[in-house]
């Protein structure tokens, strides 16, 4: 926790199809921890957390949003003033990847000038995703690409440091 009001508040929102690990994302940047038996989860949960970057204090609202089709009428109004977002999706269903543009369509509805990082999340495991079809569509609509596993622990912090980042620069 920073010693200091925060300089900036920003609301983060996770998006991506059911069961791409948007949760074990965020609980691993949030609290530090992993576990595998992690549900799947219902609506919105709400997690806070206190950063600084570059010398900058900053207050991340981030919202975990279910992925289930169920909830789709909501996300318009989940995402409304976000200032970032992460699409998550999972390497080992290329499913996830193609949803894609529902889910960042539901996201500018309700942000227009959100921040948004795709993320290709499970790295441990094999992906079952060309690398030329991930590569295409990300430069197709100029979104910025990270790789992470949740499990490893690996460039999960990297994303949220990059995204708050490039939302200060927008700002």
């Amino acid at each position: 926790m920073l010693k200091r009001e925060p300089d900036f508040v920003h609301k983060l929102v996770f998006l991506g199809d059911s069961g791409v690990g948007k949760t074990s994302l965020v609980e691993r940047y949030v609290y530090d921890s992993f576990n595998p038996n992690t549900m799947h989860t219902i609506g919105a949960i709400l997690h806070v957390k206190y950063v600084e970057i570059e010398e900058y204090a900053h207050k991340l609202i981030i919202w975990d949003l279910g992925g289930q089709e169920s909830f789709s009428q909501l996300r318009e109004q989940y995402c409304a003033n976000a200032a970032g977002a992460f699409f998550v999706f999972d390497r080992t269903r290329p499913e996830t990847f193609r949803s894609m543009k529902a889910w960042l369509d539901a996201l500018y509805a309700g942000s227009k000038n959100a921040i948004a990082i795709v993320v290709e999340n499970k790295i441990d495991l094999e992906s079952q995703i060309s690398t030329d079809e991930v590569h295409s569509e990300l430069a197709r609509r100029v979104l910025r690409f990270i790789q992470t596993s949740a499990i490893e622990n690996k460039n999960v912090d990297q994303a949220f440091t990059e995204l708050v980042k490039e939302i200060q620069r927008n700002n």
